[in-house]
């Protein structure tokens, strides 16, 4: 896959303030302290990725800083090489105080750099399911901001001029129904295949519906004793993406994140495969979208069309951060205030007693949740790195460069060389 350029979306807040907010009984004190204590200035820099994610983190500062005026907070947000830039700045010594990442097996390969939070009073507010995310060993080594989730994300009104009355659970379905909405001249799919990450998406949720014991299927494939074409359903995944191409927009590898998502929501197309996290993006190019949430289906097994929804996404603090404390006191005003009383990003709380988001994709991803149709991330038991690479293989067969079993064997390869890259 070729090097995309990397997008910075850096903002640097200005805010000063001791922090002698905490939580107490899941409520943040907002008491203001001593001018005589004259606190010392603190810079905390926090390094994310997250599309669309960057008002958020402006809104957070801003009420940040109504409560601390004394605190300056660097806030660095990327979109594209998120994990290689990372790792870059953790080996070069330029190491943020916060930096996000996903979940699970990460855990493991974080854990010997950032502060362990096991007992930290604020990781009560947060439901007990979405801290096995942060959990290793029975220790917790970050925080977990949001349930989230992802799979077709579909324009009601496209859907419902095309006469689509129920949604598709099969793949023989989402042909029907792609069928349809071709025939009102309406493209099916916006293929926004130029994210490697769509890619991986689209694979995990073949890779989940294998279902049984997914740490022990990571360790066989680790250890040489399965390959990737021992799991029939994965292998599905070529077909998912022989269909939405089939009937997909034109130049799918050159069809990037943002570009997808305003077909759909414009009704220029009727289908994108994305996440929850997409709304916000999607409501600025057509405020008055209708937009609703199906999973995306693994063959003809309709039981096998689960939402793929977890609490994967972590903040951890970096154990040579100068400021531990501070950094410990704002992951608190994040859980105890912020997250429970206006949600992230428009997604579904982690937090007990969470305020209940608005959005239409949020509210699909509850009606999920409650039917008990959901597959966890899988993505959190792979090594790390390995979702890259998944994703720039699949481009490579979008793009006729690897035949199916040219990925299937590359993807075994690339797995088993990173496991033991981890181990030496």
């Amino acid at each position: 896959m070729k090097k995309k350029p990397v997008f910075l979306a850096l903002s640097l807040i200005l805010m000063a303030a001791p922090f002698t907010g905490c939580s107490v009984g899941g409520s943040y004190s907002t008491e203001v302290p001593d001018a005589s204590a004259q606190p010392r200035p603190v810079i905390l820099t926090m390094f994310s990725f997250g599309e669309g994610l960057s008002e958020q983190l402006h809104d957070m500062a801003e009420k940040y800083h109504a409560l601390h005026p004394e605190v300056t907070i660097e806030t660095e947000l990327i979109s594209n090489e998120y994990d290689s830039v990372l790792k870059t700045k953790l080996n070069s010594g330029d190491v943020p105080d916060i930096f996000m990442t996903q979940g699970y097996a990460t855990n493991r390969t974080y854990k010997d750099i950032v502060v362990e939070l096991t007992g930290e009073p604020f990781l009560e507010q947060i439901e007990e399911s979405a801290l096995k995310a942060a959990e290793l060993d029975g220790k917790i080594y970050g925080v977990p901001l949001s349930i989230q989730s992802y799979g077709f994300i579909y324009n009601k009104r496209v859907f419902a001029a095309a006469g689509i009355a129920s949604l598709p659970e099969t793949y023989s379905e989402l042909e029907q129904a792609a069928k349809r909405i071709k025939a009102k001249g309406i493209t099916p799919f916006a293929n926004s295949f130029k994210e490697w990450w769509v890619l991986k998406h689209i694979a995990s949720q073949t890779l989940a519906a294998e279902e049984g014991n997914y740490e022990q299927t990571a360790q066989e494939i680790s250890e040489g004793t399965k390959t990737f074409k021992d799991l029939p359903l994965f292998g599905r995944t070529f077909n998912m993406i022989d269909l939405m191409v089939k009937y997909g927009s034109d130049k799918p590898l050159e069809t990037d994140y943002g570009t997808g998502l305003a077909l759909v929501a414009q009704g220029k197309a009727a289908m994108v495969h994305n996440g929850n996290w997409a709304e916000g993006d999607m409501l600025k190019a057509n405020p008055t979208a209708e937009l609703g949430f199906f999973p995306e289906p693994v063959g003809d097994d309709p039981s096998k069309a689960r939402l793929m929804v977890d609490s994967s996404v972590l903040l951890r603090i970096s154990d040579s951060s100068k400021h531990i404390k501070e950094a410990k006191q704002f992951l608190d005003y994040i859980v105890a205030d912020y997250i429970k009383h206006y949600g992230w990003h428009g997604e579904v709380p982690v937090v007990k007693g969470g305020a209940v988001p608005g959005g239409q994709l949020a509210a699909e991803t509850i009606r999920y949740i409650k039917k008990g149709k959901t597959y966890p991330w899988v993505q959190g038991y792979w090594p790390d790195g390995f979702d890259t690479q998944l994703g720039a293989l699949f481009q490579e067969y979008v793009a006729h460069a690897k035949s199916k079993d040219e990925v299937l064997e590359d993807l075994t390869k690339a797995w088993v060389k990173l496991v033991r890259a981890a181990n030496m």
